[in-house]
């Protein structure tokens, strides 16, 4: 029903800023993680990037949500940086389309949602994630921990990082503790100009 007279204006929200990351990833997101764009970490360092590059972000204050990754200890996540205070670990259905509906839920209440990719998801359901996560302005990063998205790459993610470790620091002769993983990254996806290779040192 319509009101004779009643003038409704919309105003769009103004765009989120850009969201911090960490200094040893400042080469891949010079201008921070864009609000609204899809970040894809593969690899065998796949995990370790995905939490690096959401930790500085959830210091500042972001909401941050887990999606899958059963393995990932509490631990892991606190030495990579994580405000574990401000995360909230979620276990996804096993349904590929209930997957989308949960992850498409969550994103009205996070602004980072860091995803372990769900196997057998489609296109389309993939789709309305990411259109989801555009339109709601939140960063979505995804973990191919088993190589899903190079067999079926369902996403079309920003930023690709394909990590993989080339060595440790802080390891003697059968001694010492682990204080740094050397990284060889191979960056790509569709804001990246122009594919590059980066090697970086993550401290533990």
């Amino acid at each position: 029903m319509s009101v004779p007279g009643l003038l409704v204006n919309q105003v769009s929200s103004p765009p989120r800023p850009a969201l911090p990351v960490v200094e040893s990833l400042a080469a891949v997101f010079p201008d921070g993680l864009v609000c609204g764009r899809s970040v894809l970490c593969s690899g065998s360092a796949a995990v370790t990037l995905a939490l690096a590059t959401v930790s500085a972000a959830s210091r500042a204050g972001s909401w941050l949500a887990v999606f899958g990754l059963s393995d990932l200890g509490l631990l892991a996540a606190h030495e990579q940086g994580v405000a574990l205070q401000r995360t909230v670990f979620v276990t996804p259905p096993a349904s590929p389309t209930q997957w989308s509906a949960a992850v498409g839920a969550a994103v009205d209440g996070f602004e980072l949602l860091l995803l372990e990719l769900a196997p057998r998801l489609s296109a389309g359901e993939a789709r309305k994630v990411q259109q989801r996560v555009l339109s709601r302005r939140t960063v979505l990063v995804l973990v191919d921990i088993v190589g899903e998205h190079e067999r079926h790459p369902v996403f079309q993610p920003d930023v690709v990082m394909h990590g993989t470790t080339t060595g440790w620091s802080g390891i003697g002769h059968g001694h010492g503790h682990v204080r740094g993983r050397e990284l060889c990254i191979d960056i790509h996806g569709r804001r990246v100009p122009k594919p590059r290779r980066v090697s970086l040192t993550m401290s533990h």
